[in-house]
């Protein structure tokens, strides 16, 4: 029935149901119709839905919270099944501007098999390599785990990468461009922290009911390394965020600087200009023409020049000289 739910709920379109069975300590993709130990449900359709709760016999409301970003990292008990909720990176897609975002995953571990439900379809066991063979399905939940620690550290390397880029950018920048993708980027890692957090204290909880889940010796040392690792990817978010938000009223305070030296520059020059101004709009170029009527207007419009560019010249060493005063006395 399994392979004929999806069947039907899947015709003609893709398919995002995948199964994967355990050999020789890997995970690998059913070939056929064969069913593995392992079932993968990536956005499930409502029939998908109805066949996990009827039939595999799923808490619906479990179900649901597998499928809710804000839902949070925990383990439940049920009678026929234990139920591990646990935070994800979602793919990064350039059309949200620099948005990370964090989705929840849901392995329920049945008798003699995996489930996993995912709100879209993302690689699971593909990241970053394993120090653990897959013998059994309580591996198996490790190695989601272990997969998901490191999709965060590799997104925290790219937003380091980022930052860094935007903070150049921000050195000469005068628009509010930089500042939106550095305060993005400041949302996303706050949400990075609250995911890797949650993980932490589900890690903590799987160690603590290591009875329960059947965890052996081996299972046990590679759950010590991932709780490590998603202690160490807690902390440099929590660094990355605590870098942003600190430096986040000195980057305002250097874009509104670099504006205000653009507006002194352009004080600047409509100064030095100002007389300018003035000198040819007293006379005008018609009575200028009438009072010099009597010199060859080449002349005359040659001296005028040459006028004008001598008050220009010496307003602007004029203006430079209080500017520079100012400036020593701001020193």
């Amino acid at each position: 029935m399994w392979r004929a739910t999806v069947n039907n709920d899947r015709s003609g379109g893709e398919n995002l149901f995948n199964s994967y069975d355990i050999v020789d300590g890997r995970v690998s993709v059913c070939p056929g119709d064969k069913p593995g130990c392992i079932h993968v449900y990536s956005a499930p359709t409502e029939l998908e839905r109805r066949y996990l709760i009827d039939v595999c016999m799923l808490d619906e409301h479990t179900l649901n919270s597998a499928l809710d970003e804000d839902e949070i990292s925990r383990v439940e008990y049920e009678d026929n099944y234990i139920a591990v909720i646990m935070k994800r990176p979602r793919n990064y897609c350039s059309t949200r501007s620099l948005e990370f975002r964090v989705s929840s995953v849901g392995a329920f571990l049945l008798k003699d098999k995996l489930i996993v439900v995912q709100p879209e379809e993302m690689p699971l066991f593909e990241r970053g390599r394993v120090p653990i063979k897959g013998n059994t399905i309580q591996s198996v939940l490790l190695r989601l785990m272990h997969h998901s620690t490191h999709h965060f550290l590799e997104h925290l390397r790219i937003i380091r990468s980022i930052s860094d880029e935007i903070e150049k950018r921000i050195e000469f920048s005068v628009t509010n461009k930089a500042l939106v993708n550095m305060f993005t980027l400041l949302k996303s890692l706050t949400y990075y922290e609250s995911a890797t957090s949650a993980n932490q204290l589900l890690l903590m909880k799987l160690k603590n009911d290591r009875a329960k889940l059947g965890f052996s010796e081996e299972e046990m040392d590679f759950l010590e390394d991932i709780t490590v690792e998603n202690k160490q990817c807690d902390n440099l978010a929590g660094i990355y965020t605590g870098i942003l938000t600190g430096m986040s009223d000195a980057r305002v305070s250097v874009v509104s600087n670099n504006l205000a030296i653009i507006m002194k520059y352009l004080a600047f020059i409509n100064i030095v200009f100002m007389p300018l101004n003035v000198i040819v709009g007293m006379g005008g170029m018609s009575e200028f023409t009438m009072m010099t009527e009597h010199i060859w207007w080449p002349h005359a419009y040659s001296a005028l020049l040459l006028v004008l560019a001598a008050v220009a010249y010496i307003t602007y060493l004029l203006v430079k000289r209080v500017g520079m005063g100012n400036g020593e006395g701001g020193d």
